[in-house]
């Protein structure tokens, strides 16, 4: 899909005008030796937009969002967020990893750490706060991921929702303007899927700006503004839940449809 068809497909399918977009990402490749996981990526995403991405392990999703905040680096295509063109310069990189947070699989908590320590680092380290603070910022953001009681524990000490909802609070202390999610109930049992899934649809209300890389169908139909369908390291169709859940245009987002509901 080229990227006056995917800003067409924005604008008729619930996502924010082009020219109020904080992602954009343009013609972007990415390869592995000799397999191309990403091929021309071309999409936008606007302040406030949550958009979802699903399709087939493989397809490229991950690799996606991982570029998006050099976790990954891209051979070729531009990639901007915020404004900020994500290149080589450390100071480029540094400033997007300031402004994106992100949710992974396995939750990456410091285990020698307690939970309130775990959210209140990086605003001591990054933003200069206070260890108090600090602090206070973490026990605020735990409250509002409906754990405070946890907060003198060790991740060790909690349920695999438990430390995602860690991960989630942890994220938005840096205040980021967008938050990136990457398979984040993959790793949890079933009855832990809800909690994380609950924490992440009050944030998509508040207005977080949201790329979710995700399996969760439900999720993706009730909260997302659009959804994207890769398959082979392309876009293969963007649209919204309905369009692409109800009524899909392409055989192979049928197919894929068809295997999973």
């Amino acid at each position: 899909m080229n990227n006056e068809v995917f800003k067409d497909a924005s604008k008729m399918s619930g996502g924010r005008e082009s020219d109020d977009a904080i992602i954009v990402i343009d013609g972007v490749y990415k390869r592995f030796k000799d397999f191309e996981a990403l091929k021309n990526i071309n999409m936008q995403v606007g302040r406030k937009e949550v958009v979802v991405v699903i399709g087939p392990s493989g397809s490229g999703k991950s690799t996606l969002i991982r570029c998006i905040n050099r976790l990954e680096s891209h051979d070729a295509g531009n990639i901007l967020v915020d404004g900020t063109a994500l290149t080589t310069d450390i100071r480029n990189i540094q400033e997007i990893r300031r402004e994106t947070g992100m949710v992974f699989q396995n939750f990456n908590l410091f285990p020698h750490l307690t939970v309130l320590t775990n959210v209140a680092i990086g605003p001591r380290r990054v933003r200069g706060l206070s260890k108090s603070a600090a602090e206070e910022l973490a026990m605020e953001l735990l409250t509002r991921v409906k754990i405070p009681e946890q907060a003198d524990k060790f991740p060790a000490q909690l349920s695999g929702g438990q430390q995602q909802r860690v991960a989630l609070a942890r994220a938005l202390a840096m205040t980021p303007k967008v938050m990136l999610f990457d398979e984040p109930t993959s790793a949890l049992d079933p009855e832990m899927i809800n909690e994380v899934l609950d924490a992440m649809k009050e944030l998509a209300q508040e207005g977080m700006t949201m790329i979710v890389v995700t399996h969760e169908m439900g999720f993706a139909r009730e909260v997302a503004d659009r959804v994207v369908f890769m398959d082979k390291g392309e876009i293969v169709e963007v649209g919204t839940p309905s369009e692409i859940f109800d009524s899909p245009k392409e055989e192979r987002t049928k197919k894929f449809l068809s295997q999973i509901l």
